[in-house]
């Protein structure tokens, strides 16, 4: 115990002694900073006001009312008309518009008549999907709400009544609700998400360079090889304890004041914080075993926290990922901890839904922890 305690405190002199990351200021510096630009920069998580430009070929005064409409939609900004053809390629260059309406001539003729169904057209810039998905959805819920008021008119001469008429217009609905985060706030997303990523990059640098700084001062054979491989583990315990506070200060504060939506109960999710940190400084210790420099044990951050933030969900769906990709990914920290805040904070699960979770984190803890045991017996054998 006397090693482990000596192995710890050896660690927090290192933050404090100006020569290395001071990471117990960094842990909440960067998640407070994190939290601060992206709440300025991103407000909502959906697209407002999404620019698409419109090729009116029918130049009518239905036209112009109908464009006139969708404009007036707070996700949809027309931004041009056109009243000739013209290359849709262009006018979405250099991100001027998501999209383009196109409106065939024809277009009031038809309406009048009713003789036939008008079909407009959508050319969706899906250089940027995720942007063209709000524009194309809410297109795709105004355009026949539109229409449905033009058939109404004629369907009311059969005296069906308002629920006959609506059901004649519309025979089958779809009415969704939005679960977890129904007004898209982006503090429940994209804020959250790299609060996240970044804690944990600057943690993944400060302990990647912990072995390459024994090294350097005579440390990982005077101290390292004879205090145990416990008191080697636990050097990662006051990196673990900062990274969990830096998460959880910011949180509350984001909670109390910001509109993060935590679902569950804190104190239960907690403990897979500082997991998460045990894990990324033990495999930060298998990464960097033979550096011989704090630089050299920095370079390898790409091994350690991107892959893990890439393939967690949070920025992109799970569902990419073909099967043998999704059960890779659980050899990276991140995924397990991005799992654990989507049930815990998100979706409100009880601590007893979460114990296989948290048996099978345990487990993948387990075997980080004799990793690195097995490379320390087989270097002290070197040594010896």
């Amino acid at each position: 115990m006397k090693n482990i305690i000596k192995s710890m405190l050896d660690e927090i002199a290192a933050m404090r002694s100006g020569h290395v990351m001071p990471y117990h200021k960094v842990s909440i510096v960067v998640a407070g900073i994190i939290a601060l630009l992206f709440s300025l920069v991103f407000s909502h998580s959906t697209v407002f006001e999404g620019k698409i430009a419109v090729i009116d070929l029918d130049a009518s005064h239905y036209s112009t009312e109908l464009i006139q409409k969708i404009n007036t939609s707070p996700y949809i900004e027309v931004t041009q008309v056109f009243r000739a053809p013209v290359n849709p390629e262009t006018l979405t260059a250099h991100d001027r518009n998501l999209g383009v309406l196109y409106i065939p001539k024809g277009l009031e003729k038809s309406l009048k008549t009713g003789d036939s169904t008008v079909r407009l057209g959508y050319f969706a810039d899906h250089s940027n999907s995720s942007q063209n998905a709000e524009v194309l959805q809410n297109l795709s819920e105004y355009i026949p709400e539109i229409g449905a008021e033009i058939g109404a008119a004629r369907i009311a001469a059969l005296r069906l009544g308002e629920t006959g008429t609506e059901a004649a217009l519309s025979p089958m609905q779809l009415k969704n609700r939005h679960l977890f985060n129904p007004t898209s706030t982006a503090t429940n997303s994209t804020s959250i998400a790299f609060i996240y990523f970044f804690s944990s990059l600057f943690y993944g640098l400060a302990t990647l360079m912990i072995v390459g700084r024994l090294r350097m001062t005579g440390a990982w054979e005077n101290d390292v090889f004879t205090r145990g491989p416990l008191a080697l583990l636990c050097r990662i315990v006051p990196y673990a304890f900062f990274y969990t506070t830096g998460i959880t200060v910011i949180s509350a504060l984001l909670v109390t004041f910001g509109q993060l939506r935590f679902a569950g109960n804190y104190f239960y999710y907690l403990p897979t914080i500082f997991m998460t940190g045990l894990a990324f400084g033990w495999l930060a210790f298998i990464l960097a075993w033979s550096t011989q420099h704090p630089g050299e044990g920095a370079s390898l951050m790409t091994f350690l926290v991107p892959p893990g933030f890439i393939m967690s969900g949070a920025t992109m769906a799970v569902g990419y990922l073909p099967l043998w990709a999704y059960y890779v990914s659980y050899a990276f920290p991140f995924v397990w901890q991005y799992r654990f805040y989507r049930d815990f904070a998100v979706r409100g699960v009880s601590i007893g839904e979460m114990l296989p979770t948290y048996g099978a984190y345990l487990l993948f803890l387990t075997a980080i922890a004799l990793g690195v045991v097995l490379l320390y017996h087989r270097t002290q054998k070197r040594l010896g």
